[in-house]
């Protein structure tokens, strides 16, 4: 069995998006890019959020309704396990060096910036009131997130050519926003956590199989 904490290869990395560009998925699910600035919002907010209130979201960016299309069991805990590596990478390098951490559209131009700012801005939504509230301490910090993923802040970017002054910035303010949840997130207390949300389950929650 894979460790849960061994970093995604290439190639691993491929076959995660190779998923999440399926016809049956393409239009609905978030593209890589997008799945990780939604997970990094996540990781690195408020509170806790549980798989179950999160995973609905990658399949469905829109409305976190639609479920995953898997084409077996197999092929549902081999995704499953790709997506809870890939999230566990975001984890470990907040933990051990925030500063280490580089959003995945510096790797290749098919991970778009407006997608991984896209994706932050969702992954909020799950505590709107404590990221608004951070957002009037420190209005600076979302201004990257809007000019570089919502409409009318891509619109201001194309005017301004400025798109890579912004995509610089998106590192160090998640550094700041970090530390600054860190600081305040209230203590969890020791133990595991229970969540019925698919990982090591004979069915996953959120899949149907293709049509044979």
């Amino acid at each position: 069995m894979t460790d849960l904490n061994q970093a995604l290869t290439a190639e691993e990395l491929d076959e995660l998006s190779d998923f999440l560009a399926q016809p049956d998925m393409e239009d609905r699910s978030m593209d890589l890019s997008m799945l990780e600035g939604y997970l990094t919002a996540i990781l690195i907010g408020p509170r806790v959020v549980m798989p179950s209130q999160w995973l609905p979201w990658v399949w469905d960016a829109d409305e976190g309704q639609e479920e995953a299309v898997f084409a077996d069991l197999d092929q549902a805990n081999r995704i499953m396990g790709l997506l809870m590596r890939f999230l566990n990478g975001i984890v470990q390098t907040f933990l051990t060096d925030p500063a280490a951490f580089e959003p995945i559209y510096w790797r290749g131009a098919q991970w778009g910036a407006a997608e991984w700012c896209e994706g932050f801005l969702l992954g909020t939504q799950f505590d709107r009131e404590a990221w608004a509230g951070l957002w009037v301490i420190q209005p600076t910090w979302v201004t990257p997130f809007l000019r570089l993923g919502t409409e009318t802040g891509i619109n201001s970017t194309k005017n301004e050519s400025n798109a890579e002054l912004w995509m610089q910035a998106v590192a160090p303010t998640l550094i700041k926003i970090h530390a600054f949840w860190k600081e305040r997130r209230q203590a969890v207390p020791a133990g595991i956590v229970e969540d019925d949300f698919g990982f090591g389950r004979q069915r996953p929650p959120a899949v149907r199989a293709t049509s044979k």
